[in-house]
C-alpha cells in the first residue's frame, strides 16, 4: 500500500517541488499552503507521515505541532522544512514531536532517505499503538479469569495474591467450593511473559473446568489437561500446575504436582515440603499424573507459589528463594499474614523481580 504524505509549506515552488519527488518515488501527496489548511487536512484525510514548514505566516511550524498534539490530531511523524539552525528552536522541535530537519534547499536523495527514516519510525509507533490495545485486552480478559483473591468456608480459609512482571502475566490461580465442603484448587505457571501467556492462561483455565466434568481426581485431571494442551500449546511451552483438592472438614488433602515448585505446608513453629512431582503439562501427551495424599491440620496452612518467588533478587543481586519468606514469616510469627506480609515485601523495592509472582495460602481453621 503506498504512504500517504502530507506537505505543509506557504512556499508554493517549494510544494511543487517535494510533491514531484515524492510522486516519482511512489508516495501519495496532499499539500497545504499554510498551518491553518494543514490542521484541516488532518482533520479530514488519514496520512503516514507530515513534511511542515517552520516559517508560515498566520500559523507557523512550532504552533502547527503545538496544536496538532493539543489535539491529538495525529500521531505520525513529522519532518520539519527550515534553514534555520538555532539549537534552542530544534530542542523546542524535537519535544514537540518532530524527529528530523530537513535544510532548504535539500538534496532529492537526502529527502527520500528522510522520509524512509521517518516512515519506519512511523511504523513503529503504529506497532506500539496497536500493542498497548492488544495488553489492555488481555489484561481485561485476566481480569474475569482470576476469582476473588480471599475466600471463607467452613474449616478453610483461602488467601491469594498475584504481581505480573509486567502489565499481564502468566501465572494463574483458581478454586471451587463444591457443596460437600471440599475445596478444588490449582496454581499454575505458563512459560513466557505478556500477551502470549496471558492467552494461554485463559486456555489454561478453560482445559481445567473442561476436565473437572470428567474427574475431581487431581492425578487424572492433570492428565487429562495434559493431553488437551499438548495439542494447542507451541512446542517450547509448558505449564506447571499444583492441583488439589481438601476436605474442609477433616483437612485431609488429595493433590498432584505437574513440575510445580513444592508447595510447603507451614505448623506453628516449622515449615515441610509436599513431595511429589510428575512432568510439565504440555510437553509429553499421554503422561500420567499420580495422585497424593497428607493432611492439613487445625491451624496449619498449605502454602503454594510460583516460581517467581525462587527468581527473586535482592537489591546487592543476591538470589532470594522461598525458604527467606517462610523463615522470616515464623520467626515473627505472623502466619496468619503471610500473603500480605509476602506482597508488602515482593511489591517493594527491596527486591527485583525477574518473573511473576502468585502466592495461594490455604489456611485449616
Amino acid at each position: 500500500m503506498k504512504k500517504r504524505i502530507l506537505i505543509i509549506d506557504d512556499e508554493q515552488q517549494v510544494r511543487d517541488l517535494i510533491q514531484k519527488i515524492l510522486t516519482r518515488a511512489g508516495y501519495i501527496v496532499f499539500t497545504a499552503s499554510d498551518g491553518r489548511e494543514g490542521i484541516e487536512k488532518l482533520e479530514s484525510i488519514y496520512v503516514d507521515l507530515i513534511i511542515l514548514d517552520m516559517y508560515m505566516p498566520n500559523m507557523n511550524g512550532l504552533e502547527v505541532l503545538h496544536y496538532i498534539k493539543e489535539k491529538n490530531l495525529s500521531n505520525k511523524p513529522v519532518l520539519m522544512l527550515s534553514g534555520n539552525y538555532d539549537a534552542e528552536l530544534r530542542i523546542e522541535c524535537y519535544k514537540a514531536g518532530v524527529y528530523d530537519f530537513i535544510a532548504k534547499p535539500e538534496q532529492p536523495e537526502v529527502i527520500l532517505k528522510r522520509i524512509e527514516n521517518g516512515l519506519k519510525l512511523g511504523e513503529l509507533i503504529e506497532f506500539n499503538e496497536f500493542m498497548k490495545i492488544e495488553l489492555f485486552m488481555a489484561k481485561k480478559l485476566q481480569k474475569y479469569i482470576f476469582p476473588e483473591p480471599d475466600y471463607t468456608a467452613e474449616g478453610i480459609n483461602i488467601h491469594c495474591w498475584a504481581l505480573p512482571l509486567s502489565d499481564i502475566g502468566g501465572d494463574l490461580f483458581d478454586y471451587i467450593h463444591f457443596r460437600n465442603n471440599s475445596m478444588m484448587f490449582f496454581v499454575a505457571d505458563v512459560s513466557g511473559h505478556s500477551i502470549s501467556a496471558s492467552m494461554f492462561t485463559a486456555i489454561v483455565k478453560m482445559v481445567f473446568r473442561n476436565a473437572l466434568k470428567i474427574s475431581e481426581d487431581p492425578g487424572e485431571i492433570l492428565t487429562i489437561m495434559n493431553n488437551e494442551l499438548s495439542e494447542v500449546l507451541p512446542t517450547e511451552s509448558f505449564v506447571t500446575m499444583f492441583c488439589g483438592i481438601i476436605d474442609c472438614n477433616s483437612g485431609h488433602l488429595r493433590y498432584s504436582n505437574a513440575g510445580h515448585p513444592t508447595p510447603y505446608l507451614i505448623k506453628s513453629d516449622t515449615y515441610e515440603p509436599i513431595p511429589g512431582s510428575d512432568p510439565f503439562l504440555g510437553p509429553i501427551k499421554n503422561t500420567k499424573y499420580e495422585t497424593r495424599t497428607t493432611t492439613v491440620s487445625k491451624g496449619e496452612s498449605l502454602f503454594i507459589y510460583t516460581d517467581g518467588l525462587n527468581d527473586l533478587f535482592d537489591d546487592n543481586y543476591n538470589k532470594i528463594n522461598v525458604s527467606f519468606f517462610l523463615e522470616t514469616i515464623l520467626e515473627n510469627k505472623v502466619q496468619d499474614e503471610i500473603v500480605q506480609s509476602i506482597a508488602s515485601e515482593i511489591s517493594s523495592d527491596r527486591f527485583i523481580r525477574t518473573d511473576d509472582c502468585t502466592v495461594m495460602l490455604i489456611k485449616k481453621q
